[in-house]
């Protein structure tokens, strides 16, 4: 297999590729996939674009980047992966973002997804933008056990499972 630089074509700085990566969180960024390891793509092709800048990179596993090259993910879907990447990325943390996938795709929906209550303030921006809302405690007294006492139940929101089917479609999340 030739190099990339053998082909004419120079290979990807490290910083670049890093910046790529850490954006997608070292896995790929189409939400329903999230495989890892992960190949560092380009949206316009090397071929007509000729550069590598980080707003025509994704990290893509390498059966997305493969699904993608013949088509069968089109250009769109892939720029507003990226595009959503932003949002998710500067709006939510890791743990929220994993909150987030977690009530939408394991939790049975109406079904509240158990936390510590003392770590509460970890998803706070989600409960702020009406993402996920608190389960109403039920009176301490009739709580069965100490793990319960020390426990809250989170929902998703129905603006929160518009959001998560929003994203997981390649829809922009950022309210336009």
């Amino acid at each position: 297999m030739l190099s990339g630089m053998a082909q004419g074509r120079p290979e990807i700085q490290t910083a670049l590729r890093r910046a790529v990566l850490v954006e997608a969180g070292h896995r790929c960024a189409i939400p329903t996939c999230r495989q890892a390891p992960v190949d560092v793509a380009h949206i316009n092709p090397w071929a007509k674009v000729k550069e590598h800048k980080f707003e025509n990179l994704i990290a893509l596993c390498p059966t997305c980047h493969a699904r993608f090259d013949r088509g069968d993910i089109d250009k769109r879907s892939i720029l507003q992966y990226k595009a959503n990447l932003d949002v998710l990325n500067h709006r939510y943390s890791d743990i929220e973002r994993l909150v987030l996938r977690t009530l939408y795709t394991r939790v049975i929906e109406g079904v509240a997804l158990a936390i510590p209550t003392a770590m509460g303030w970890m998803v706070m921006d989600l409960e702020d933008d009406g993402l996920i809302e608190f389960e109403i405690a039920t009176d301490p007294v009739t709580r069965q056990t100490e793990r319960e006492l020390n426990e809250s139940g989170i929902l998703l929101t129905p603006k929160g499972r518009d959001f998560m089917q929003r994203w997981f479609k390649a829809l922009p999340i950022d309210g336009s």
